[in-house]
């Protein structure tokens, strides 16, 4: 019975001893554990909060770049806007009012014509008409209307050409109406799409207005858990003295506890001898 004692009592004397031994070791290898995780991790924390930041000025370059882009789309929807009423009108121009001018020019070509030769004709003979009177004392005096008029071209001529050079102009312009009312219809389709696409940027605009707050309030979660995880770090480190001490009058007292159980077996063990001397 003594010795049953005094092995148990060996046994729980061997458990403190170790427990002493590497819990001490244990106790510095979790702080080191934790310490090494604690680090990887305020640095993961540290370059989420980066890349959060960084994600953050992206979104405002692009937002302020979408609505520059759309100031710009909505000037020129503006301008398409007032572009139509001037195409409308330069083609009330250009295909109706220029031709019906040209026809009426044409139409009184005739006439200008047959005047131009009139003219050309007086004028040539005014300027070939002079005489001559004779001076005793030198030459003859050349007496002459002061007209002069040696064209390269005759006045009718010029007319005439001028006629045929517009005879096809006034159907070339009537028929860019076409041309024309195809344009205005263009820039219509072009100015309400890009009223639809001002409308879509818009709107892009105002979710990436919506995504910064969100940004902003996960990268004031970060900043709040990498602050946890100092004030965690700085509290174990203050509480490791304590936990340590702890558990090393724990294991202590177990092993100074044994000291009269195996005391006791000691004892047992020198009566147990005593009696077997007797019993001989």
């Amino acid at each position: 019975m003594g010795i049953l004692r005094l092995l148990i009592c060996l046994i729980w004397a061997a458990l403190s001893i170790t427990g002493l031994y590497y819990g001490d070791r244990v106790i510095h290898c979790s702080q080191d554990f934790l310490d090494r995780n604690l680090t990887v991790f305020e640095e993961n924390l540290s370059n989420a909060y980066g890349l959060l930041d960084e994600t953050g000025e992206a979104l405002s370059s692009v937002e302020e770049s979408v609505g520059t882009v759309r100031e710009a789309i909505v000037g020129i929807t503006f301008t398409l806007t007032d572009t139509r009423p001037l195409i409308a009108e330069a083609s009330q121009v250009i295909t109706q009012d220029v031709p019906e001018a040209l026809e009426g020019v044409q139409a009184s070509m005739p006439g200008l014509i047959e005047t131009a030769a009139a003219v050309d004709d007086t004028l040539t003979f005014l300027s070939g008409f002079q005489f001559t009177i004779p001076n005793p004392f030198g030459e003859a005096f050349k007496i002459g209307l002061g007209v002069d008029y040696t064209p390269e071209v005759p006045l009718d001529q010029a007319l005439e050409n001028l006629n045929s050079n517009l005879e096809d102009i006034p159907e070339d312009l009537r028929g860019m109406e076409n041309d024309l009312n195809t344009t205005s219809i263009d820039l219509l389709t072009l100015r309400d799409d890009l009223s639809v696409l001002a409308e879509d940027l818009y709107l892009v605009n105002q979710q990436v207005e919506d995504l910064e707050p969100q940004i902003e309030e996960l990268a004031e979660s970060l900043s709040d858990v990498q602050s946890s995880i100092e004030e965690t770090r700085k509290k174990y480190a203050e509480e490791l003295p304590a936990i340590r001490l702890v558990y090393m009058i724990f294991f202590s007292l177990i092993l100074v506890s044994q000291a009269p159980s195996a005391y006791v077996g000691l004892i047992l063990i020198r009566s147990d001898v005593g009696l077997r001397k007797q019993m001989r």
